[in-house]
């Protein structure tokens, strides 16, 4: 799929220095309050509905030596919040605690057992769930229980659990002015407030670097917008990484092949990230929160060890489930999919959705498993793509649907079998209502530069806009009438190419760019225009082009909006 590329700022840089300005300036970014990232900025987001009454709430139950259960959901977000929460409630000697973690076989949400299990308990704390759990917030409301939640998922007035706080900055009444904060970042916050209102009757307990990290692992993960206050809170979080503030997280990296390494936001999204999901995609998140809680090097190294081969296993998975779609796959006049099969796991078929995105159809894809090969339900990820609300759109699937939830890019969904078709059918009806060129993959690029200009002076001055993500992207170039020479593939299969910009001595990669160069490049010996970004080669120590996209006939852009 070729992308339709648009230019944010025609001006050309002369030096250095211009580039960083007018990558700021294409962005429509301020120099001297993007760049800041210092962590007394976050003060200015506090102001969320309930967060100070949530405080109380839970500074009265440890003051009074009540049980508290933390609840979480099963993803990386959820299982970073619940370990921030109990870590802290392990550094002020709150014992009277447990975490419970719903397995996806569960689903999304309090799980039933949590509160039989914890009835005892005076407090049910949600984290990452619980915003629409209705049922589940009763009855622990019914057992005596009060019940905090600290989520970020979408707000539907009309069915809002029972809670005895919520603080979730998309409540219609939040006074917020960012809502983009996933539950790691919510969690962290809350207790700098929660330290406030016990007003030191537990001592001083530092929000230190092993929090830090906590929330910035689950804020990447959660593929919130690296911007405002999640910018201010990851940079934070990386630098506590790299000076290797929270143990078990230093194992972690190692098995991820990130040691002696600097850690960014990409490493933790592709190396780091996934090992923690992957407890909860092929099992029980449980093993991963023990990592995170983790005391002993020894019980570190094993655990993360652990989820390394559980890693690999969901790596295998994947494959499988992609190779399954590509056979199944029918796109011709279509902007949805929706694939059902009982043999696929449904931890696995969300990354499978996004990578049949990225390769074969750019639209919402739905794709959905089974717990058992026998089963009658499906259970499933969606996900969307830039400027369609698939959250909004499920709320129209709704009379084909026995649960869904999420938020505007990406959602779960419950599906009887008998209802696969008529969702899929209702599903597209709606996605045709949209203009169509939402359906269409686009890129942005920040200027064109001369390339005589790349060097390690670029490279530092380019690293201020870190950390990147959505949002928040690499700066993406673009070089007229550039020339190969040496290319070579390399890697897996031989998918990837290597090789150097004549007249510039400048190295290349172009991930999984081999195919491409077989059919539509390799016959091409003359220039060509090259949409790029600038990396950092490990292996050479030294900046490099990460190539994007070649076109041998010349570039054709037009204006960002």
């Amino acid at each position: 799929m070729r992308r339709q590329w648009t230019l944010g700022c025609w001006e050309k840089p002369r030096t250095v220095q211009d580039v960083l300005e007018l990558v700021l300036r294409s962005r429509g970014l301020e120099a001297n309050t993007f760049l800041r990232s210092d962590l007394s900025l976050l003060q200015a987001y506090l102001s969320f509905r309930g967060m100070d009454q949530a405080a109380e709430l839970m500074a009265r139950h440890i003051v009074g030596g009540s049980g508290i259960l933390v609840v979480g959901d099963y993803d990386c977000d959820g299982i970073t919040s619940a370990a921030q929460l109990d870590l802290f409630l392990r550094d002020i000697g709150h014992a009277n605690r447990r975490v419970i973690l719903p397995t996806r076989a569960e689903g999304y949400g309090v799980p039933d057992r949590a509160i039989q299990e914890a009835s005892d308990c005076g407090l049910l704390v949600a984290v990452d769930c619980g915003t629409l759990d209705r049922d589940a917030v009763a009855a622990a409301r019914q057992k005596g229980m009060d019940v905090l939640i600290i989520d970020h998922h979408e707000v539907v007035p009309d069915h809002l659990a029972p809670a005895t706080v919520l603080v979730n900055p998309k409540h219609p009444d939040c006074p917020s002015s960012f809502k983009e904060f996933c539950s790691a970042g919510l969690t962290l916050l809350f207790l700098t407030r929660l330290r406030h209102a016990l007003n030191g009757s537990h001592g001083h307990v530092p929000l230190d670097g092993r929090y830090l990290s906590l929330a910035a692992l689950g804020t990447i993960a959660d593929m919130v917008p690296l911007t405002e206050g999640n910018r201010i809170l990851v940079a934070a979080g990386l630098k506590a990484l790299n000076a290797e503030a929270h143990m078990p997280l230093t194992h972690l990296q190692r098995v991820a092949g990130l040691q002696g390494r600097v850690v960014k936001a990409g490493d933790v999204a592709y190396s780091m990230a996934p090992r923690i999901n992957a407890a909860g995609r092929m099992g029980d998140p449980v093993q991963a929160f023990q990592l995170l809680t983790a005391q002993e090097p020894t019980t570190a190294q094993l655990l993360a060890e652990q989820l390394d081969r559980i890693n690999s296993e969901r790596q295998k998975g994947v494959a499988r489930i992609l190779q399954d779609v590509r056979t199944r796959i029918q796109t011709a006049d279509r902007r949805t999919l929706v694939l059902a099969d009982p043999s696929w796991n449904p931890g696995l078929v969300g990354i499978v959705a996004t990578k049949v995105q990225q390769e074969m159809l750019y639209g919402p894809v739905a794709l959905l498993g089974a717990d058992t090969p026998e089963a009658r339900v499906y259970k499933g990820s969606v996900r969307s793509v830039p400027g369609y609300d698939v959250h909004r759109a499920l709320s129209r699937c709704r009379d084909f649907l026995v649960q869904w939830g999420g938020h505007k890019m990406a959602a779960g969904v419950t599906v009887e079998a008998h209802q696969v078709e008529r969702f899929a059918q209702r599903f597209e009806e709606v996605a045709r209502e949209a203009a169509a060129d939402l359906f269409v993959p686009k890129g942005r690029i920040d200027l064109e530069l001369d390339l005589d200009l790349v060097g390690e002076e670029l490279y530092a001055q380019l690293s201020a806009l870190e950390p990147h993500g959505m949002d928040n992207p690499a700066p993406v170039f673009w070089a007229r009438d550039v020339v190969l020479e040496g290319v070579r593939t390399f890697g897996r299969n031989r998918a990837h190419l290597s090789f150097q910009i004549a007249g510039h001595g400048v190295p290349a990669v172009f991930w999984n760019g081999a195919d491409s160069w077989a059919r539509h490049l390799k016959g091409h010996s003359g220039p060509m225009d090259a949409v790029f970004r600038i990396d950092w080669d490990d292996y050479r120590n030294r900046p490099r082009l990460t190539l994007i996209d070649l076109f041998p006939e010349g570039l054709s852009v037009v204006p960002s909006q």
